[in-house]
């Protein structure tokens, strides 16, 4: 979660440039980049396009053979990676019940359709509260769209253009190949815990 050094400058320039309306239909890949509110950093996949809130909220929302959403899957997989010792998000929803904080995440409880509903207590609260967002490419050409908040919780989704990329610059779509990138679906990735050194090593794989 590191930007390039010239993206804060970038950023500044950018925006004294929208506050003296200096702008043209045709913007740069960077320009662009930054407009959608993008963290700049050495992985950035510049000239692609994020997903939108509402496609991001519909990978979520996927469920699976039992009624399950892909979100409170994800869920019910890191409510162990938080500890005991900060805030609960979902626990501070069910200030009735008489349950001990579980860690950032909360502890998966209930019914289906509830763990469905607190799962999506945690989309509203990351989606709200997020200082980060970046673009990345992942290996074999899938997209990467990263959301986290200030203490580094957040959620990823991936979009699969394998086949569509610029044989000479794998970070590029083909022209000829840019309408069938809006076929290609996001799919909820996943939640993500803070960075850490050692974070694969004690079994925090995302």
């Amino acid at each position: 979660m590191v930007e390039r050094l010239a993206a804060r400058e970038l950023r500044a320039h950018l925006n004294d440039r929208l506050v003296k309306g200096e702008f043209t239909e045709d913007q740069d890949a960077l320009t662009i980049h930054l407009l959608h509110g993008l963290a700049y950093t050495a992985g950035s996949a510049l000239g692609s396009t994020p997903p939108t809130q509402e496609q991001c909220l519909s990978a979520f929302l996927v469920p699976n053979k039992v009624g399950l959403t892909a979100g409170a899957r994800a869920w019910s997989k890191h409510a162990h990676r938080s500890g005991g010792s900060a805030d609960s998000v979902v626990d501070d929803q069910e200030k009735d019940r008489k349950a001990a904080p579980s860690g950032w995440w909360g502890t998966p409880r209930g019914p289906i359709a509830g763990i469905n509903e607190h799962a999506l207590v945690l989309f509203r609260k990351i989606m709200g509260d997020a200082s980060w967002r970046n673009l990345h490419w992942l290996p074999h050409g899938v997209l990467v769209y990263e959301v986290r908040v200030p203490e580094g919780y957040g959620m990823r989704w991936a979009q699969d253009l394998s086949g569509l990329l610029d044989e000479q610059d794998r970070t590029r779509v083909r022209v000829e190949c840019e309408e069938r990138v809006k076929g290609r679906p996001w799919i909820f990735r996943g939640f993500v815990e803070p960075m850490m050194e050692n974070g694969h090593e004690v079994g925090w794989r995302h």
